[in-house]
């Protein structure tokens, strides 16, 4: 029997063969795991190999690149002088000289847009860094890569369980999935395997994290766990219709191009429990339209409770509906907080959903929201106090902003703060925070 054997160039962790030797059987590749796990430097090697041997058009690209130096291309590089290979090499892309075949390297979104320009046609797409991929960029990317026999390849240490490369691939028949270590690697030296171990002696959630490539989700800088959320999913409980009258609509209003306006509706099902019924998101920056929306679906709901996001480009949104609704409340996220334990009006609101969900009080049903909740930090101030992270630090690390999280946060804002104030004549924002709150009834 003839023997293949495998260039050197293809010297990859033995776990990862599968992506090699079955590459033609799958649409779809995800390769995840921890630091120095070898996922990076075997696609880049597979990669090379390909172009060394066919023709092909290759994309390297990532949520936002800021500058070529945050792309894969020093590892090309790298290779490309070790093997010393005959490659064109440009700022922005790689030529091969013997077989024509090309890899650029591309940032998807741009001023808060996701930007497909020069993806048609391409044969091989590489998402590196794929956890910082949001849903509303991968659900433009993968239909425009329609060429016959194109492949994508996710590569990625996820931050969250349900994340949306994850949630995407999870189960497909034509995607092959590989969890890979740096204890599967042989190629790690010394040097990484004693950071890993001392990583693993000091911190043992990061190194569940950053080493075996675990989801962040149970680290204690987080504000909620990943029991309480699955608690919440999979709530059973007995409704009482006596207590469907107490509901209530929150908003959170679009601060930017790349954000959503989010509308929820949540209506008590019992003495304890809440439950999310209704979702809907728009991205339409006409503020009428968005006043519009807001009217329809006050009167399609009838909460008993209104309270909207008067925050910066919501401000004025807020005074407008207003005039149509006086019972509606303005919700300020920076405002003085009730909570003792809060720094502000926002964490009151976090604070207030953290408790439900660890109480068992509140069954969540938007999936945009959960994967947006689990990844909400919280922040111990010098005073003692409790503060959560801003939202502008959030959409960098996760490049979208936390619209369904913190639509579900003011919602609950409301039903553990604001109650019988709502039908009183002083109903704006600060005369609501300095009112006596009592829950519903």
């Amino acid at each position: 029997m003839e023997c293949f054997t495998i260039p050197e160039i293809l010297n990859i962790p033995p776990k990862l063969y599968p992506f090699i030797f079955k590459f033609n059987n799958y649409s779809y590749f995800l390769l995840e795991g921890g630091r120095a796990s070898g996922k990076t430097q075997s696609v880049a090697r597979f990669l090379l190999y390909i172009m060394e041997n066919r023709h092909v058009r290759i994309c390297c690209g990532r949520e936002i690149q800021n500058s070529i130096n945050e792309s894969v291309k020093a590892v090309f590089i790298d290779l490309i002088e070790q093997y010393n290979l005959s490659y064109d090499i440009k700022r922005d892309c790689l030529t091969n000289k013997l077989t024509g075949s090309r890899i650029f390297f591309k940032g998807f979104r741009e001023q808060g847009k996701v930007n497909i320009k020069g993806l048609e046609g391409i044969d091989i797409l590489w998402i590196d860094e794929a956890q910082s991929i949001a849903k509303t960029t991968l659900d433009v990317i993968v239909p425009t890569i329609r060429k016959k026999n194109s492949v994508i390849i996710f590569t990625m240490n996820r931050y969250t369980r349900f994340d949306a490369v994850y949630n995407f691939c999870a189960k497909r028949p034509d995607c092959l999935h590989i969890n890979v270590c740096y204890f599967d690697n042989p190629y790690v030296d010394e040097k990484i395997k004693k950071e890993a171990q001392i990583s693993k002696e000091t911190n043992y959630a990061d190194y569940q994290h950053i080493w075996l490539g675990y989801p962040m989700s149970n680290n204690n800088e987080f504000l909620l766990s990943s029991d309480s959320i699955d608690k919440s999913i999979n709530l059973e409980y007995v409704a009482d219709s006596t207590y469907f009258h107490n509901s209530v609509m929150s908003v959170d209003l679009s601060a930017s191009g790349a954000d959503l306006c989010v509308a929820k509706f949540f209506v008590q099902q019992n003495d304890t429990v809440w439950l999310e019924k209704t979702t809907k998101s728009w991205s339409e920056a006409d503020t009428d339209v968005t006043k519009g929306k807001i009217m329809s679906l006050y009167s399609e709901w009838m909460p008993r409770l209104l309270i909207l996001d008067a925050d910066g480009l919501g401000y004025p949104i807020w005074i407008s509906i207003q005039k149509m609704i006086n019972s509606a409340i303005g919700f300020r996220g920076a405002k003085k907080a009730v909570s003792k334990f809060a720094l502000n009006a926002r964490a009151d609101g976090y604070l207030a959903l953290k408790d439900y969900l660890d109480k068992g009080y509140l069954k969540l049903t938007d999936k945009n929201a959960i994967r947006q909740l689990e990844y909400i930090k919280k922040i111990y101030k010098p005073n003692g106090t409790i503060a959560i992270q801003d939202k502008k630090e959030i959409r960098k690390l996760y490049s979208e902003s936390p619209d369904f999280a913190d639509c579900a946060m003011m919602a609950l804002y409301a039903i553990n703060y604001c109650t019988n104030v709502i039908i009183q004549e002083s109903n704006t924002y600060d005369s609501f925070v300095e009112s006596e709150f009592e829950p519903f009834e």
